[in-house]
């Protein structure tokens, strides 16, 4: 695809990475000139997402956003919308909204608006089976950032320490659950709820360590928090 005239400006995309199942941190900077082959890598992923082969597809759509310059934002944001399409096929919700927002930003009506709205909670982050794991899921990004805060690195040192926040908080949100203090509140109204909610963490490292920053989760560009996606997978458990 060519590109005539002077520079553009470079467009950056960050997609973040989810634990273990993700490649690895999406980030794509727009290049000044396209690559004579990005729509040849658009028409590629297409195909490989006909074919059943998102693997592949995400590839092809990501090579193909990179290469497209920042100032045809039309192709730009179709490309974004595939890749989202594709990233969905993978399982890989998180990033797909990440994509489709990105895509949304630049065409505020386009396809990817439907797509993006209807898969994102009242928290911005990604539409989950029941309302009450939206809630949760909210709840758990705000509490395992302040935690996360009063550490230097901004990160869990362990599984070990990562489980025990992880059932604090999740002995927490219960107890909020059985107080019925949720009933009724709008989403700004829990998320001012969540934030006042107490929970007496450990401190795990050395002792008289300074604080840390304190994190504050972005629930519009999804949050990545101790090395992982900003909640567990708790399928299998119950949050009642």
């Amino acid at each position: 695809m060519g590109m005539h005239g002077k520079t553009c400006n470079k467009l950056r995309v960050t997609l973040l990475s989810l634990p273990a199942a993700s490649p690895g941190v999406y980030l794509i900077n727009m290049r000044r000139y396209a690559s004579p082959s990005a729509e040849r890598d658009f028409r590629q992923g297409r195909r490989e997402l006909a074919r059943h082969r998102p693997d592949k597809a995400v590839r092809s759509l990501r090579t193909a956003v990179g290469a497209c310059p920042a100032k045809r934002s039309g192709e730009l944001a179709r490309n974004l919308y595939w890749l989202a399409l594709a990233l969905l096929r993978l399982d890989r919700p998180e990033l797909a909204i990440k994509s489709l927002a990105s895509a949304k930003k630049l065409r505020p009506r386009g396809v990817a608006r439907w797509a993006y709205l209807s898969r994102v909670n009242a928290y911005g982050m990604v539409r989950r089976a029941r309302p009450e794991l939206d809630d949760f899921y909210a709840f758990y990004s705000i509490k395992a950032c302040s935690y996360l805060g009063s550490k230097k690195e901004g990160r869990f040192d362990s599984n070990a320490e990562k489980d025990t926040v992880t059932r604090l908080i999740g002995d927490a949100w219960r107890a909020l659950v059985r107080a019925g203090k949720l009933s009724g509140l709008p989403a700004s109204g829990k998320l001012v709820l969540f934030q006042s909610w107490p929970i007496d963490f450990p401190f795990f490292g050395l002792p008289g360590a300074p604080r840390g920053r304190v994190l504050s989760p972005d629930f519009q560009k999804g949050v990545k928090i101790g090395g992982c996606e900003c909640a567990p997978n708790l399928k299998d458990q119950s949050l009642e």
